[in-house]
C-alpha cells in the first residue's frame, strides 16, 4: 500500500510538472488529456492486478496458503512440557522452603539445585544440591543431607556460597 500511493504522489508531481512545462495554446489541451490518462492508469493499476489475482484463483493457479488446525498431539507436549517446568521449579521451592523452617534458616541462605533425570515417562529428582550461605554456613551440613536423602531417596551434597 506504502509503494501504490507513493507511485501515485510521484505521478502526479510528474504530471504537474509536465503540466507547467507545457507551452499555452492548442497543444496543452492533448497533454491535458495524455497526463489524465496517465493518471487514471496509475489510480486503476491496482484493481487490474486484483482482477488477474482472481483469474488465477478461480482457475486454481493459486493455492490458499494451509489453515489446518495443528496436531493436538502438539499441543499436548506443549502442556506436558509447561507443567513439568512449573512442577521442578514448585519442587525445588517446596524443598528450600521445608529445609529452611526445618533448620530455622533464615530466607536467602539456602538454595537448592536439583537435577532431574526421566524414569518411565514421569520425573524423579537424581541429585540435590544444598548451597548454604549467610548465618546458614553454621548449620550441620551432614544432618541437612541426610534428611534430604532420607525424604526424597537420592544423593544429596551440600556446599557453601
Amino acid at each position: 500500500m506504502q509503494s501504490y500511493l507513493l507511485t501515485l504522489l510521484s505521478a502526479a508531481m510528474i504530471t504537474a510538472v509536465i503540466g507547467l512545462l507545457s507551452p499555452k495554446g492548442g497543444l496543452s489541451k492533448h497533454v491535458k488529456l495524455l497526463t489524465s490518462l496517465f493518471l487514471l492508469c496509475v489510480l486503476l493499476h491496482p484493481i487490474g492486478t486484483f482482477l488477474t489475482s482472481l483469474r488465477a484463483f478461480l482457475n486454481g493457479e493459486i493455492e490458499l496458503p494451509d489453515l489446518s488446525i495443528p496436531n493436538e498431539d502438539t499441543y499436548q507436549e506443549q502442556l506436558h512440557e509447561a507443567l513439568e517446568s512449573a512442577s521442578t521449579v514448585y519442587f525445588t521451592q517446596m524443598l528450600t522452603q521445608m529445609l529452611q523452617e526445618e533448620f530455622s534458616i533464615d530466607a536467602g541462605d539456602l538454595r537448592c539445585e536439583v537435577r532431574w533425570t526421566t524414569e518411565q515417562g514421569s520425573l524423579k529428582p537424581e541429585r540435590v544440591t544444598v548451597i548454604l550461605s549467610g548465618r546458614a554456613i553454621w548449620k550441620d551440613p551432614e544432618a541437612i543431607e541426610a534428611l534430604v536423602s532420607e525424604r526424597l531417596g537420592c544423593e544429596c551434597v551440600s556446599a557453601i556460597e
